[in-house]
């Protein structure tokens, strides 16, 4: 089956059988690895992705759902300024996730704040719980997307909101 999505910001087009799972064409067809296979059932959040700018779960799409769509990995999003933002608020957290974990909570974070720019405990309690690894604290991650939200703010407002 052919499939044409846009990766990236590059036009893709791939050949795939209709049971793959988007998670496998990007690690093994693509050589794209930030997002991990961990349960492979939709609940660890490890192979986390922006699929048409929502954060979606790599090991639940069929591979073919993406046709005409719009897929970010990690890889493309840490060429972004969203991704600096995100980044400046996990080091002033003192938040450091490990490499397992760590682009599942960056494009969870992004998704958190780009819905929520200034998120609730409600939105942060989702986030934090979205990816299942603890490696870092709960208060830490949780401060980690409060910090990427007021630096989000700062760069496209100009001020604390």
């Amino acid at each position: 089956m052919r499939v044409s999505f846009l990766l990236n910001g590059d036009k893709t087009t791939l050949n795939v059988q209709p049971n793959t799972r988007l998670i496998e064409v990007l690690r093994k067809d693509l050589a794209l690895t930030g997002a991990r296979p961990g349960c492979l059932y939709g609940t660890c959040g490890f192979c986390a992705i922006l699929l048409d700018g929502e954060l979606s779960l790599s090991c639940m799409i069929p591979a073919f759902r993406v046709n005409n769509c719009v897929v970010t990995t990690i890889e493309g999003f840490m060429e972004t300024r969203d991704f600096r933002d995100i980044e400046i608020g996990f080091h002033r957290a003192g938040s450091v996730p490990c490499k397992f974990c760590a682009s599942a909570k960056v494009l969870t974070t992004h998704w958190a704040i780009t819905s929520h720019p200034t998120p609730d405990s409600d939105t942060l309690n989702r986030a934090v719980n979205a990816v299942q690894c603890r490696c870092t604290s709960y208060a830490r991650f949780s401060n980690a997307i409060r910090y990427s939200a007021e630096v989000r703010r700062k760069r496209l407002h100009g001020r604390k909101r």
